[in-house]
């Protein structure tokens, strides 16, 4: 869990806390006193319970503070006041040990007691409620947004601060609209007051704010298919509305096309994420069941396909109670289920009994479809998300870490006979750390690769290395993938979704295989001609401009690098231009030795112990015949003599 994720997570956990202790006062379970330390008022509370009952043990003292006062921690009725005075549990005793006195009376008290007093308030807040784990699966999502954007968090933290931000929020994730929402809105994780949202449609005109205003801090939402259903004029004069009276406001969406170019153009924080992957559930893990969950994970096979789930699975999955292989069992079946309805473009709208009766009218199907959110879900709770575009997305495989004892992990670093192509990626390697810490363009980088050579000769292994040297997701796909589709509308969208997945998981590889497979545009008067050029463009457009293609490495393979269209050989696109030769002796010799590994040395022991085995045989064989020449002679001499025998013998059977 890097340090980001490690804070918002705490900071929920610190709210939940402060919560729990402020229950507790309002039930009376803990005293409060108002003090002042340097310049700041802060509560400062002391028990109200006996401190001589804990033992120092935590856990053994949180169970024995839930049982007895677990019901003191919740949030009291709201119809009265609540005076806590008669039916308390029998462990309640005088407020204080003997010797001891109520906070701010007067009297000294010595540093155990004070130490003991301290325990018993964190037991206090440890015991109330934990965060929320659709709270926790937000801000670990917000946090890798964050890190997605490249700009320092304080930049970010200071834009939040601020009295009037404009924030645009994006990621393709079913869920996402609702969690942000929900994470916004818990009281504290902001800084300036609990948020109260006010919906985008209701700040049309003056009038609407004051009928519409609450208590906290109030803020402007524009969420999923609402910002898109406004824009023009129409958004421009609402955001004016809302930001002449200092309100935030704040655009989440499902869909990056929802979101409309005022609101980006004038957003101090804007952060968009892609899907979930290994790494943000390897963060939940450790999150709730602590570094020793890992290893349960690693037991996984199928791990890598996490970007088939959703927010809501992942809330559905890590539920509070559940051991860390009862949460990775929930993973793989939900994660298998949802890839599944991938494939099929099974979306939950298909209903056994409409399909008996009959095909349903058009109004029907209509309405059904408008009923549809804007990004995994519909009216009837189905699973919906849009038919991936067939590409395989592969995880980088850890650093250091062998395949098997004594053979390295595959890497270009431990590739033979790939020269140019080698070199092109180990400096890609450092250009991207540089790109990291902000000191190089990604437009100055040599990204776009297209690859060429025999059948064999290992296209599709420089890649998987590429991804482990790199430590980014590799997106694998074909242009024979795209062509499955059929239609020409089906190739194009598929396309464009295999750029917008890659783009999704950037910084990532995008290894397209048979590239040539798209063929070169075609004189108008040719057959198909329309079908091969429409084609040519799409790719054009989706390979051309650094601002679309940031971060996202481009690899085309080919065997026939003559059969693809000069343009998208030309600057801008596939511009470095690569071959893989076939291999000389020497470079097999060191492909043999990176698979084999320590086996090498075994099997050329063994070759050379058979070799003299066989030296020696051939020369007892050779001392035998010297020795029985006239033996070996006669039985030559009579097969000569027998063969025109032995024709006789088969024209005579012939015939």
């Amino acid at each position: 869990m890097n340090k980001l994720s490690r804070l918002l997570v705490r900071r929920l956990e610190r709210i939940a806390r402060r919560e729990a202790q402020r229950n507790a006062h309002r039930n009376g379970l803990l005293h409060m006193k108002i003090v002042e330390i340097g310049g700041h008022v802060m509560r400062r509370y002391a028990p109200a319970f006996d401190t001589s009952r804990l033992s120092g043990d935590r856990d053994q003292d949180l169970v024995w503070l839930r049982r007895n006062f677990g019901g003191y921690l919740l949030p009291p009725p709201q119809t009265s006041d609540v005076v806590v005075t008669e039916g308390r549990p029998s462990a309640f005793v005088a407020p204080f040990p003997s010797g001891g006195t109520h906070a701010g009376g007067g009297e000294r008290i010595s540093a155990a007691d004070h130490a003991r007093r301290a325990y018993a308030v964190g037991l206090v807040g440890r015991a109330g409620r934990a965060p929320l784990v659709s709270n926790i699966v937000a801000a670990i999502v917000l946090s890798r947004a964050i890190e997605n954007s490249n700009q320092p968090f304080a930049k970010i933290a200071r834009a939040a601060a601020m009295s009037a931000p404009v924030v645009s929020l994006h990621a393709p994730m079913a869920g996402f609209e609702q969690a942000m929402r929900r994470l916004i809105e818990v009281p504290g994780f902001i800084p300036g007051g609990a948020p109260n949202g006010i919906d985008g449609d209701y700040v049309y005109d003056d009038a609407s704010f004051a009928a519409s205003e609450g208590a906290g801090r109030t803020y402007i939402q524009f969420i999923g298919d609402n910002v898109r259903r406004i824009g023009g004029a129409a958004l421009q004069r609402r955001l004016v509305n809302a930001l002449t009276r200092d309100y935030p406001v704040v655009a989440i969406s499902e869909k990056s096309d929802c979101i409309p170019s005022e609101i980006i153009i004038a957003a101090d924080i804007d952060l968009a994420t892609g899907w979930l992957d290994y790494a943000f559930i390897s963060t939940m893990v450790e999150v709730m069941h602590g570094t020793a969950g890992i290893a349960a994970l690693e037991q996984w096979s199928n791990a890598y396909d996490a970007h088939y789930l959703t927010i809501d699975d992942a809330v559905l999955a890590f539920r509070p109670g559940r051991s860390t292989p009862e949460v990775i069992a929930v993973l793989a079946s939900l994660t298998e289920r949802n890839r599944i309805a991938a494939r099929d473009g099974d979306d939950g709208e298909a209903d056994p009994a409409t399909t008996d009766a009959g095909t349903a009218s058009k109004s029907k199907q209509g309405a059904a479809s408008s009923e549809k959110t804007s990004f995994g879900k519909d009216s009837g709770g189905g699973w919906k998300r849009d038919k991936p575009s067939g590409a395989e997305v592969i995880q980088p495989e850890p650093m250091n870490e062998a395949i098997a004892p004594g053979r390295p992990s595959l890497t270009v670093e431990t590739l033979s006979g790939y020269g140019k192509a080698k070199t092109w990626a180990l400096d890609l390697k450092l250009d991207l750390a540089d790109y990291r810490t902000g000191s190089l363009a990604w437009s100055d980088m040599s990204t776009k690769l297209l690859l060429y050579g025999a059948p064999g000769t290992g296209k599709t292994t420089f890649a998987r290395a590429l991804c482990n040297t790199l430590q980014v997701p590799l997106v694998v796909t074909s242009v024979s993938t795209w062509l499955q589709g059929g239609h020409l509308n089906d190739v194009i969208d598929k396309m464009a979704k295999t750029f917008a997945e890659a783009r999704a998981l950037a910084p990532s590889i995008l290894f397209i295989d048979e590239i040539d497979g798209i063929g070169k545009r075609q004189p108008a008067e040719q057959e198909y001609a329309d079908y091969w050029n429409t084609m040519v463009n799409k790719a054009l457009e989706l390979l051309d401009g650094a601002v679309k293609s940031e971060g996202l490495v481009i690899v085309g393979a080919t065997n026939r690098p003559e059969q693809i269209d000069d343009a998208i050989k030309r600057s801008g696109r596939l511009e470095t231009h690569i071959e893989i030769p076939m291999p000389d002796v020497a470079t097999l010799a060191e492909i043999f030795a990176h698979h084999l590994g320590d086996d090498v040395a075994a099997l050329v022991s063994e070759a050379g112990s058979k070799s003299t085995d066989a030296g020696e045989r051939c020369s007892k064989d050779a001392g035998a015949l010297t020795e029985e020449p006239s033996v070996f002679d006669g039985q030559a001499d009579n097969n000569d003599d027998d063969e025109p025998r032995s024709d006789e013998v088969r024209k005579g059977a012939a015939k």
